[in-house]
């Protein structure tokens, strides 16, 4: 449910210089109808070389409730690795691999491997610092053989410099499906091109100094691409804590 709205990319905007990087844990709830999830997430990326970025992303589920009860759902969600290269100075081409190794209370027996790639651009204009991206996101066949339509992306953000403390920041992000379902490569269903979703949000980064960061975002979703669990808004809430090194 959360990778509906917020894929994998760190972010929109130009890589670390060589031999730099960051770290950060992330704590994120959804709530979608009667269901609330709150997922913790460890990330890293370090710039081994110039203009090319190297992440890893393990998110862990570590509470479910419906209708006010623990689900008993909890457990490793797929982890991601993130490449990016940045082929000019204001434009980034970027490759995201989730490995299934969600676990089976959680994702089921299905384990597809999913494949978000693209690209990005970004520049500055005055204090505001404008990215973008359009990527494609897809999923293998699992041990269902099942395949759910591709997911087409286009995400818009723009941060204000205000000080060098402080740093709102306001965002888009629009989903559209293409195809149907697939199972045993055989088309299932209706077709879902042209199911639309889009999903504001609004944040703010804290650098406390230029190791330290703290981040708060808040993000809803609506449109045909956020109904699977009913016609209920989803609401994202995110703490970041991080470090530059």
């Amino acid at each position: 449910m959360a990778a509906t709205a917020s894929f994998a990319t760190w972010d929109y905007f130009p890589v670390k210089e060589a031999g730099h990087g960051q770290a950060q844990i992330s704590e994120q709830v959804l709530m979608h109808g009667n269901r609330s999830v709150d997922v913790v997430a460890l990330g890293a990326r370090f710039s081994f070389i110039q203009n090319f970025e190297a992440g890893l992303v393990v998110p862990v589920t570590a509470l479910t409730y419906i209708d006010g009860k623990n689900a008993e759902q909890s457990g490793l969600n797929n982890i991601s690795l993130m490449l990016r290269y940045q082929f000019m100075p204001i434009m980034n081409a970027f490759l995201d691999v989730e490995f299934p190794t969600c676990s089976k209370d959680l994702c089921g027996d299905d384990k597809p491997f999913g494949f978000h790639f693209g690209v990005q651009f970004s520049q500055k204009f005055g204090i505001v610092d404008f990215g973008s991206e359009l990527g494609l996101k897809l999923e293998t066949k699992g041990k269902d053989k099942t395949t759910p339509p591709w997911d087409l992306n286009l995400g818009l953000e723009a941060d204000f410099l205000v000080s060098d403390m402080l740093t709102p920041y306001v965002g888009f992000d629009f989903n559209m499906l293409l195809g149907k379902t697939t199972r045993d490569g055989k088309n299932e269903g209706e077709s879902r091109t042209g199911d639309l979703g889009i999903a504001p949000y609004v944040g703010l980064n804290i650098d406390f100094n230029p190791m330290l960061y703290l981040g708060f975002e808040f993000r809803f979703g609506v449109g045909e691409d956020y109904d699977d669990y009913g016609k209920d808004t989803p609401i994202w809430l995110t703490v970041n804590f991080g470090v530059n090194f």
